[in-house]
């Protein structure tokens, strides 16, 4: 503290130059903030860190250009802006792998994101009336904080030496020289004698092995990978030279890592991995896709920059050739075409094709990625293999081997796991409370959202007919609500299972019945379907959203579908006979 606080509180140097002014002032730049300008910082926002009002930037850009351009406005029709844009919190960011004294770090103030757009506008309108050449730089060298690396060529040997003796000095002090064993850091790599010291793969090595040994949750070393061990890895590699095998390596290292310490078999599929959450998949970038594609980009964007040197500099031979990558075998224009890639490698997978319709309602799939406690550890693994399909099961042990094996329940089908979870015999009382437990789920979500709810045993029906699971009524409407739990996408459609619930639950004598209990409303019938891998049906999502429901306890609701198929899962491994009075009195023989 001490040492930030005579850094940071020292007063500025005066500065006694006189100013000369160079043009007239130009009052345009105070003019009203445009719609277009807000649209354009938008545009051009990335993600970043929040400052220290908590409003992070994907909040600031779900307001719309419209809200910003008011706020912006009032500040400059007030002439001052309000108090959370002059705040900002300060990090320090270390210089070096080890730091030893403050001075090893730089401190770094992240203001309000809304102040920052704020800004962003200002210095455009700045830019026109000031430009700045794109090679120009600000610094100031401190003697203390640098040091050289000379390479000598030897020419009678043909071989290249390293200087260890100081030849430079600056202000009267010699800089000191690197040793051959020393490195520095430039753009984010460690560079020294040797050119780059560590490759991308060892680096890769050293973190997985560090975040396998930090006592943490699954889903929690899945967050961290995804979002602080790949993009540094992603950009150490990007931005140095690396060839085809090496990305290779680094996919099968990750790989490698994640079957660990989320106890997969072997023979997960790849896809399974690098497929976007929202399709099913892990989101985990593949190096030997991306790292082509961004090389590329990064290439087209310099020969894009106003400066005629950089531009220049981009055509030249030896530089293109840094950006085009040896033994390169896939490559996309852009991050959609990635990932429909993947999409399609897990829809064509034996055990990833029963998630061709997770996408359609992609956010409630949130929870693979995000790293919350809504699933203890064990659960999280669990309902990741039922969502896969490798989940441990006869049909999948035989694989490449011989015929698969009928259950040995008695359900003369084969054990596979879509059969488990909908129709074996031995777990049907499970099925029924995850049935059971998805409806005082969706009633108990609608009748804190001010609806009146009656449940299946509240009520009678026509004989011959079932009870729906829920009426759902106000002064208004009623719905008839029933739920659905079915099979993947290999028996059809989740709107087929929809359908099918609308036309049985469509009857006189059952809307005669209803009126009796919930008034004389508009009367729909509603089928809410979810399937055994955790994916629920579009028009269910969007009935939900529009009685009120949250997208968390939509989300909520998908997690314990998955959570009641674990469970069916283990009853099934545990169990070693069947109740046969239970399932219509047969037996072994029939």
């Amino acid at each position: 503290m001490e040492y930030w606080k005579r850094v940071l509180g020292r007063e500025s140097d005066p500065d006694g130059r006189p100013v000369k002014p160079l043009r007239e002032p130009a009052v345009e730049i105070e003019e009203p903030i445009s719609l277009a300008e807000c649209k354009k910082a938008l545009r051009d926002l990335k993600q970043t860190a929040s400052g220290p009002d908590g409003v992070s930037w994907n909040s600031v850009k779900s307001l719309g250009p419209g809200w910003l351009q008011y706020l912006f406005n009032s500040i400059l029709a007030c002439g001052y802006p309000t108090k959370s844009f002059k705040n900002s919190r300060t990090v320090l960011i270390p210089k070096t792998e080890k730091p030893s004294d403050p001075g090893e770090f730089r401190p770094l103030a992240i203001a309000s994101v809304f102040g920052r757009v704020f800004h962003r506008i200002l210095a455009s309108r700045l830019g026109v009336w000031a430009p700045l050449g794109a090679s120009q730089r600000a610094f100031q060298v401190n003697p203390a904080k640098c040091s050289t690396l000379a390479i000598i060529w030897d020419g009678k040997n043909k071989r290249w030496l390293h200087d260890a003796k100081g030849q430079f000095k600056f202000r009267g002090s010699t800089l000191p020289a690197l040793g051959v064993e020393e490195s520095y850091k430039y753009l984010g790599l460690q560079y020294g004698s040797k050119g780059k010291l560590k490759t991308g793969l060892e680096l890769l090595k050293g973190m997985l092995r560090e975040l396998k040994e930090a006592p943490l949750k699954p889903q929690q070393r899945v967050f961290l990978l995804r979002t602080n061990i790949l993009p540094k890895i992603m950009y150490y590699l990007v931005n140095g030279r690396v060839h085809q095998y090496t990305l290779r390596e680094c996919d099968k290292c990750v790989r490698r890592f994640l079957r660990e310490v989320l106890h997969l078999p072997h023979d997960t599929p790849v896809s399974a991995f690098h497929a976007c959450a929202k399709d099913g998949g892990l989101d985990i970038d593949c190096f030997e896709s991306l790292v082509p594609m961004y090389k590329w980009q990064k290439l087209v964007s310099l020969e894009e920059v106003p400066d005629n040197l950089v531009r220049d500099l981009s055509q030249l031979p030896a530089i293109r050739k840094r950006f085009q990558l040896k033994g390169a075998q896939t490559s996309f224009n852009n991050r959609a075409e990635y990932r429909m890639f993947w999409k399609n490698k897990l829809l064509d997978n034996l055990d990833g094709f029963g998630l061709g319709e997770a996408a359609d309602v992609p956010q409630v799939h949130s929870w693979v990625t995000d790293g919350s406690s809504l699933l203890t550890g064990e659960m999280y693994i669990k309902c990741l293999k039922i969502r896969w399909n490798v989940w441990p099961t006869a049909a999948r042990a035989s694989r490449g081997r011989r015929q698969a094996p009928l259950c040995d329940a008695g359900c003369r089908q084969i054990e596979g796991l879509g059969h488990i979870l909908q129709q074996c015999n031995r777990t049907w009382d499970k099925r029924g409370a995850r049935h059971d437990r998805i409806v005082e789920f969706v009633g108990s979500q609608v009748e804190r959202r001010g609806f009146n709810v009656i449940k299946e045993k509240s009520f009678a029906t026509p004989r011959g007919h079932r009870r729906p699971d829920l009426i759902i009524y106000n002064k208004d409407r009623v719905w008839i609500a029933d739920v659905t739990i079915c099979a993947d996408r290999g028996a059809g459609p989740m709107a087929l299972a929809r359908d099918n619930k609308i036309k049985y639950y469509t009857d006189d004598d059952l809307a005669t019945e209803v009126a009796k209990v919930a008034g004389p409303g508009a009367q729909s019938v509603v089928g809410l379907v979810w399937n055994w891998r955790g994916c629920c049906e579009k028009k269910t999502d969007e009935w939900l959203k529009k009685m009120g429901v949250p997208i968390e306890s939509r989300r909520l609701a998908s997690v314990r579908v998955l959570e009641g198929s674990v469970w069916c899962a283990e009853v099934f491994r545990k169990r070693t006979g069947i109740n046969f009075a239970q399932v219509g009195g047969r037996n072994r023989s029939e």
